[in-house]
């Protein structure tokens, strides 16, 4: 079986050896010169995109792993030119599903097959096992599964690799995946905050916390890198690396694209949001440096008992309301879009391979494999178990935090989230009340049918 592939990146290099060592032939090429120096045994690399498209028997199959936006326009225009009807492009970056939909398009019209395929896993994934989430035609699909389940990472013998559905179904899914990352890590460096601050704990006890946690209910690829970081040592200070680390978050845009599509398919992602927001406010060091001179940031020292268990049970909340929030969105944009995105499929891709990788993810798998799965998550029956089991704990942990001035946005706001669902009647009435007062816009009753208006309309 022969794919080719553009982009030789640091991705693109480590999926051209994992293809080897599945056994594909690999045609390869870059735009950049520098990049096509890269040699490995079995990779064939040429010095274009029109070499590989003549190397390679029809029908086709192509993968692309180079920079999203532009770039991947660029390169799909020229390829449309040198393709046969039967070939089939998939785009492996972390490109915009919107562009990816048009992309579908324009090569449906031509006649060519395309898939964007959202891959998780970074170098290390792309070398032994990414996870792999698919959209695009089901026809395409099927061609190109076959050569993809074995770069895929495997769950109880299982490719974590799925289809779902039409368009940028795959990029759509990849892009929450890459939001709930951007919380679950926002809720880590909150957790080190109470830690290292009102909990008066040194970054190697703390990481050596979350080393245990990691060995526990708790445990992940990004619970066991965070131990991992607190307890390194900086070679030339002799200190924490995380001492000297610059507090300033950067971000390649998933995480926005994400709150963006929370609020155009009408979805409440606040942990996604606030960690969005964290990242921006980390990078105003000017302004946060003149509002500790204005305002200051003491912290109590208090050390309360047991205080890595009120810390565990917020972060373990915090991660249920993450997720649920998460396929709460894939659900949604499914449903408008009508797509086929299974929510155990999402939970299963991302079992192994994926950043995200958790033990979370084995309960709901199976919650949502089983044949009276719940339409959310929270509304399975062990979620709501372990919700309420960690509610007042991660109350606790919001009011430490609080009251000593330590910013956990993520934790603080999916407790929020938390109470709202589970409040029959919130206050939003009076919010429509108000814009019934001041703009007329009417408001339904609990009582009869029909809009209404307050007696506040008679007189203007």
């Amino acid at each position: 079986m022969q794919i080719g592939l553009i982009g030789l990146g640091v991705m693109g290099r480590n999926l051209a050896l994992n293809m080897r060592a599945q056994g594909l032939e690999v045609v390869a090429t870059d735009a950049w010169e520098s990049a096509r120096a890269w040699r490995a045994d079995g990779v064939e690399v040429v010095e274009s995109a029109a070499a590989l498209v003549e190397a390679l028997e029809a029908p086709r199959v192509i993968l692309l792993m180079i920079k999203a936006g532009e770039p991947v326009d660029v390169q799909l225009d020229e390829l449309k030119g040198l393709l046969s009807p039967g070939d089939t492009v998939m785009d492996g970056g972390n490109s915009l599903y919107t562009d990816t939909e048009r992309r579908d398009e324009a090569y449906l019209d031509a006649g060519f097959g395309f898939l964007g395929i959202g891959i998780s896993g970074g170098a290390e994934g792309a070398r032994t096992g990414a996870a792999m989430m698919v959209g695009g035609p089901e026809d395409n699909w099927k061609r190109a599964q076959p050569l993809l389940e074995g770069l895929a990472a495997k769950a109880d013998g299982k490719p974590c690799l799925a289809w779902f559905g039409g368009g940028g179904a795959g990029h759509f899914v990849k892009m929450v995946h890459n939001g709930i990352e951007y919380a679950v890590m926002q809720a880590l460096a909150e957790a080190y905050a109470l830690m290292s601050g009102p909990g008066g704990m040194s970054a190697e006890a703390a990481g050596a916390q979350f080393s245990r946690w990691a060995d526990g209910p708790l445990g992940g690829y990004l619970m066991e890198i965070t131990g991992e970081i607190l307890q390194t040592q900086d070679e030339e200070t002799g200190g924490p690396l995380i001492h000297v680390i610059a507090d300033r978050a950067g971000q390649k845009g998933t995480g926005a694209w994400c709150a963006q599509a929370g609020l155009d398919f009408g979805v409440p992602i606040p942990a996604i949001m606030e960690a969005v927001t964290a990242r921006q406010i980390s990078s105003s060091s000017a302004l946060r440096r003149e509002a500790q001179a204005l305002y200051g940031a003491e912290l109590e020292g208090w050390a309360p008992e047991q205080f890595t268990d009120l810390v565990a049970a917020s972060l373990g909340c915090t991660m249920i309301a993450s997720v649920s929030q998460g396929l709460q969105l894939i659900s949604a944009a499914s449903d408008e879009k009508g797509w086929q995105a299974s929510l155990a499929d999402a939970a299963h891709v991302w079992r192994q391979g994926s950043i995200m990788r958790m033990k979370l993810l084995d309960l709901i798998t199976e919650i949502f494999s089983g044949p009276n799965a719940p339409a959310t998550l929270v509304g399975a029956a062990p979620i709501s178990r372990m919700l309420m089991g960690g509610a007042d704990n991660w109350r606790k942990t919001v009011g430490l935090a609080t009251m000593n001035g330590v910013p956990a946005p993520v934790m603080t706001s999916s407790l929020a989230w938390f109470d709202a669902i589970r409040t029959e009647r919130l206050p939003t009435a009076l919010v429509q009340g108000q814009r019934d007062r001041f703009g007329h816009h009417g408001f339904e009753r609990t009582d009869q049918e029909g809009k209404h208006h307050g007696p506040w309309a008679k007189s203007s």
